[in-house]
């Protein structure tokens, strides 16, 4: 099936194919859509090695266009993953390099309209093919190169199919991070920008995958960025360094302040598997809610210490006024009926406790109505007030404390990711990540129950938003909604706070469908969207709850 991620990814690489178009686009004309497929092939061979595939042009214009295709060499320009294509030149190359081992046809091949050809390509590796990595690209325009080999690029209309060959022999893989690193290392949001320069030291390409992990001051994880999962366009090519920008998107909360670490661990190669890890510190530092917080434990502390002084000075004034005495020398003097007995008895620290019980008690031997206990005991309090006032902080800041440490040491929260590419950056939810790390192919395959459900064709955009306490919930939903035949568009997470219930949000013009979901997940409540007459309404938003646990039981049943 295809994930989340994938679908996110052909995006991407459609919309890289159009604005490459536009860009070349002549000006005063209409732009010429063309699009080929696949836009990478990536093979290992070995010397005399001879390999036969083709490339598909796909004209989507409403005339005939003619096309020509030509073969150039390809090498890195820049850190951004761009490239820049070089014509052949046989006097200087001699035959070595890929460009001239690649065969197209020479003429031209004329497209009909809003159809498609398969133009033929043949590899043929010569003896002395040097090992390592080649590289090459065939450039399909609408006008023929000239005499020198080079396309016109200004007037014709090129989409490029990358041709990456490592050939046999004496491969080296070796490459290296040398850069990781947190942009702005203090922030006052969690959103946190991170680059990381790998370079390629070897003779092949390299594709390094991993991911960022980043964890709070307590170890608990807040985000995991990864790199290169399920894709081919993080390539990075002999002697050559690649950047890569990413941009992580915490929840925000106070609670979530203080130092956060970030680790890069990053796998590459291909006959052997090689590792590079580095680390990088930053701060998320809240000023405002900090000096909120900051002000409301110092008075807390304030507090504190006036109530613990107040106490002190009442035990001294129970044992000997306000004369301080040793604690080995503070005694009570007692008269008793049966003789002049001295009794000492030490001062405890609970006996202004018991004082003001024991006075209590008193007081409420001379009340016996109801509304005259309740008096009696607002004047106690009254009386006391300090000891109450004391006794309150202390329970809110026990409750503080535990609030506190509860949040922190949570061991999840939901977070986004942004990929940053030269054409459009691509976002991805921990939810599509959650989705990815625990795929179960149980899941995947639909039941035979719901093989025997006739399910009408979905008409609408399903989205479902993670807006609750429990990180990696949408994703567990989208499973359970795949075996049941529905088609989930796009996982969401929900960074501003959590909600209770979970809801359907759907337009009224697709409302029969949001009833058969509502059922379908056991009976979850419904909000229709007021819309304009004329905004698109065919997309119906899944908010999970807190209530999420209870619903996921009912869908499972």
């Amino acid at each position: 099936m295809t994930s989340i991620y994938q679908k996110k990814m052909k995006h991407t690489k459609l919309f890289s194919l159009l604005l490459l178009l536009l860009l070349l686009a002549p000006q005063g004309v209409s732009a010429i859509t063309l699009s080929v497929t696949p836009t990478l092939f990536e093979m290992s061979a070995v010397p005399s090695q001879a390999w036969k595939s083709s490339v598909k042009v796909i004209n989507n214009n409403k005339q005939d266009l003619t096309i020509y295709a030509q073969v150039v060499n390809f090498a890195p320009q820049g850190e951004t993953g761009q490239g820049k294509f070089m014509p052949v030149f046989g006097d200087f190359t001699e035959g070595k390099t890929l460009a001239e081992w690649i065969t197209v046809p020479a003429d031209s091949v004329t497209i009909p309209r809003e159809s498609s050809v398969e133009i033929p390509i043949s590899v043929q590796l010569p003896s002395d093919a040097a090992p390592g990595g080649h590289f090459a690209a065939i450039m399909i325009g609408t006008k023929p190169p000239d005499d020198d080999n080079a396309f016109h690029v200004r007037t014709s209309q090129v989409v490029t199919s990358l041709f990456f060959v490592r050939v046999a022999g004496n491969v080296i893989e070796n490459g290296t991070v040398r850069t990781f690193r947190v942009v702005d290392p203090f922030i006052d949001t969690p959103e946190a920008h991170f680059e990381v320069r790998f370079e390629n030291k070897g003779n092949v390409h390299l594709q390094p995958q991993g991911e960022i992990v980043i964890t709070n001051m307590w170890g608990k994880e807040r985000g995991v960025v990864p790199i290169n999962h399920q894709t081919h366009f993080g390539n990075v090519l002999p002697d050559s360094i690649r950047k890569f920008d990413f941009t992580w998107k915490g929840e925000r909360s106070i609670t979530d302040i203080g130092k956060y670490k970030a680790v890069l661990t990053l796998g590459y190669g291909q006959d052997q598997k090689k590792f590079s890890t580095q680390v990088a510190n930053f701060w998320v530092v809240p000023v405002k809610p900090l000096l909120t917080v900051l002000g409301s434990l110092l008075a807390i502390i304030l507090f504190a210490s006036w109530a613990v002084r107040s106490y002190v000075r009442r035990i001294l004034e129970m044992s000997h006024g306000n004369t301080y005495v040793p604690p080995s020398q503070r005694i009570v003097k007692r008269q008793v009926k049966d003789g002049d007995v001295m009794i000492q008895k030490r001062i405890s620290v609970a006996d202004p406790i018991m004082s003001g019980m024991g006075d209590y008690k008193q007081r409420l031997r001379k009340t016996e109505a109801l509304g005259e206990v309740i008096k009696t005991s607002l004047d106690f309090i009254y009386t006391y007030k300090k000891f109450f006032a004391g006794i309150s902080v202390a329970i809110f800041a026990v409750v503080l404390i535990w609030y506190f440490f509860t949040e922190v040491l949570t061991s999840q929260r939901d977070y986004e990711v942004v990929i940053e590419n030269p054409d459009v950056d691509i976002t991805i939810s921990s939810e599509d990540i959650h989705y990815e790390k625990n795929q179960n192919n149980d899941y995947e395959e639909v039941s035979k129950n719901a093989q025997d459900t006739i399910q009408p064709p979905q008409s609408y955009e399903l989205i479902l938003v993670n807006s609750s306490d429990t990180p990696g919930a949408a994703a567990d939903l989208q499973r359970t909604l795949i075996n049941k035949l529905y088609t989930v568009a796009d996982l969401k997470s929900d960074l501003d706070g959590s909600k209770e219930k979970t809801v359907i949000v759907y337009d009224i013009e697709i409302q029969e469908d949001a009833l058969q979901l509502s059922k379908d997940l056991g009976g979850v409540l419904l909000s229709a969207n007021n819309l304009d007459i004329n905004t698109n309404a065919d997309t119906i938003t899944v908010y999970i709850g807190n209530d999420y646990q209870l619903t996921h039981r009912s869908v499972d049943q």
